[in-house]
């Protein structure tokens, strides 16, 4: 378990460009999407990415860091988002929400990765914990609805 003030910030600033990926990759898929309510709720996550990635900007500032201001959006979408264009091209429902799905898989390794590896304070693992949470959720709702649209 990392101590180290230095580490922690990083594995922070990995979490916030994760949220970046995501909130990029649900802004693209909403774009995309003929479904009026799957484009609210793709919206919604692409909100929610970019909320969660405000919430975690503090807790690098308490550690004495800085916020690494190059998303991987910048390079390049991250690498579990790089289908998602392919799945538009498509413009299929089910296809984009297996992608989606593939980002939400990736988002909750990244956040168990760091949690497992960073002792954090009591107030930061909140903040990463209720956000872990709430990407499980998504998981289960993009699930849901892959399975409405795939019998559709």
């Amino acid at each position: 378990m990392n101590t180290n003030k230095d580490a922690q910030v990083s594995a922070l600033n990995k979490l916030i460009t994760t949220l970046y990926d995501g909130e990029y990759g649900y802004k693209e898929a909403a774009e995309n999407v003929e479904s009026v309510s799957l484009r609210q709720t793709f919206s919604n996550i692409a909100q929610q990415r970019y909320n969660f990635g405000h919430e975690i900007k503090p807790e690098i500032a308490r550690l004495g860091g800085e916020v690494d201001k190059g998303s991987s959006v910048a390079a390049g979408v991250h690498r579990t988002w790089m289908d998602l264009k392919s799945a538009l091209a498509t413009n299929e429902e089910s296809a984009i929400l297996a992608e989606c799905i593939r980002g939400e898989k990736s988002a909750i390794d990244t956040y168990e990765d760091v949690l497992d590896n960073n002792a954090f304070s009591t107030e930061t693992r909140m903040v990463i914990d209720r956000q872990l949470e709430s990407i499980r959720r998504n998981l289960t709702e993009m699930k849901r609805l892959q399975k409405a649209y795939a019998n559709a």
